[in-house]
């Protein structure tokens, strides 16, 4: 889970956002164990998170890499998600004297919120959430009063106060704005529509990698895969040539050939094409799989 803090009133929209990303594998059971440890507050350190996943054997992988805010235009954005089977997505979109909150599964918005006037949106575990809250108590009415800059040092003391926690990176990111979006709903509408796109954009890559996999793993290695005819290799049933690796290649069943003669039969030996029988290669620019 990470940190998103907003802020949002007559002054502006400020928000703050960690950068840390955590992956765990291993048994689901002791993952959730893991992470109830984790999220409750229990686990005080990255050392004390690291050996607890090695005592139950799971698998901890953790970056601080990724950039969970950014600002468009007179509008601040942050995003928490899981990705799984399903990848779930919150954001929150400020502009000075609103906000939205969306609800997002894989290409569908499920939840939206409407926020006016001003207010403090935090998305985080319970622990962290509680934290800040404890902090936040003593500033939250004076807020609204103050320059949108001295909010953001308020945010930035109150985080280095909570990033002892192995879930929250050391550096963080911060955008703000001290004027209000006119165009706020048709930037997040934007917004989104670029998310979905980027999707639908990931499925074609995801769906053109598996192609490409399927004629790799159909490389022929080893077998008799056919026979000179007029100066040419008609190959067998079970084979076909295609003329490169990518997803949606060209494919034959009779190509040229160099170094065979009509009647010799081709076969391919521990990857290399040859001419049965005899110590000769022959040579090809196609590329023999086993067919579909």
């Amino acid at each position: 889970m990470s940190l998103i803090l907003c802020y949002f009133g007559n002054n502006g929209a400020i928000i703050l956002g960690d950068r840390r990303e955590m992956f765990f594998r291993g048994n689901e059971e002791k993952r959730k164990e893991l992470e109830e440890l984790l999220y409750s507050g229990e686990i005080k350190s990255e050392e004390e998170l690291r050996r607890k996943a090695e005592e139950l054997g799971v698998k901890i992988i953790i970056e601080d890499k990724r950039r969970k805010v950014w600002k468009i235009k007179n509008v601040v954005v942050g995003e928490v998600r899981s990705l799984g089977l399903d990848a779930k997505r919150r954001r929150v979109y400020a502009t000075k004297r609103k906000a939205k909150i969306l609800e997002i599964l894989n290409d569908q918005i499920i939840g939206e919120k409407n926020l006016e006037g001003f207010s403090i949106i935090i998305f985080s575990n319970k622990f962290i959430k509680e934290e800040i809250n404890k902090y936040l108590k003593e500033y939250y009415r004076v807020l609204p009063m103050k320059r949108i800059d001295e909010v953001e040092e308020i945010f930035k003391e109150i985080y280095k106060k909570v990033s002892w926690h192995p879930t929250l990176s050391e550096e963080f990111d911060v955008e703000k704005t001290d004027k209000e979006e006119e165009d706020f709903e048709r930037v997040i509408e934007e917004d989104v529509k670029k998310l979905f796109e980027y999707r639908e954009e990931l499925k074609k890559k995801l769906v053109d990698f598996g192609k490409v996999m399927d004629i790799v793993n159909r490389i022929v290695k080893n077998g008799e895969i056919g026979e000179v005819k007029n100066g040419k290799l008609h190959l067998f049933d079970g084979y076909i040539a295609v003329d490169s690796i990518k997803p949606n290649p060209k494919t034959y069943k009779v190509i040229d050939i160099e170094g065979a003669e009509d009647g010799d039969i081709i076969v391919i030996e521990n990857g290399e094409m040859k001419v049965k029988g005899k110590d000769k290669k022959v040579n090809t620019n196609y590329i023999i799989i086993k067919s579909w």
